[in-house]
């Protein structure tokens, strides 16, 4: 590959990364957030974490997906209890459900290991 070439992939993949970045800022000063596609759009993020995370717990692939539906559900659970219970920190919950699934994997090495 010649020198000139290198340079032309280099410009077009950079007017390709910018250019929509650039166009996305311009238009932003012009845009209301609190109108009805934005509503949309947002309810659409939420549909998509949300069903992300369902297939994560209830279909997982590697090595998530070695473990028992059962223990996952109790993290899960234990997870969203404290993320209510602590007025809706993520941390919280997140770190309780991690921790939780930990020791039940913790627990059921030491029982059967």
């Amino acid at each position: 590959m010649n020198d000139l070439s290198q340079w032309t992939f280099f410009l077009v993949a950079a007017v390709a990364t910018l250019l929509p970045r650039a166009l996305g800022a311009l238009a932003a000063g012009r845009v209301d957030p609190t109108s009805r596609i934005f509503e949309w759009m947002t309810c659409v993020a939420y549909a998509m974490a949300s069903g992300l995370a369902l297939r994560m717990l209830f279909y997982p692939t590697g090595a998530l997906g070695e473990t028992l539906l059962f223990d996952r559900l109790i993290a899960a659970t234990v997870a969203l209890a404290i993320f209510f219970l602590m007025k809706r920190q993520l941390l919280f919950g997140f770190a309780s459900g991690v921790l939780v699934f930990w020791a039940i994997g913790f627990f059921q090495l030491s029982q059967f290991g």
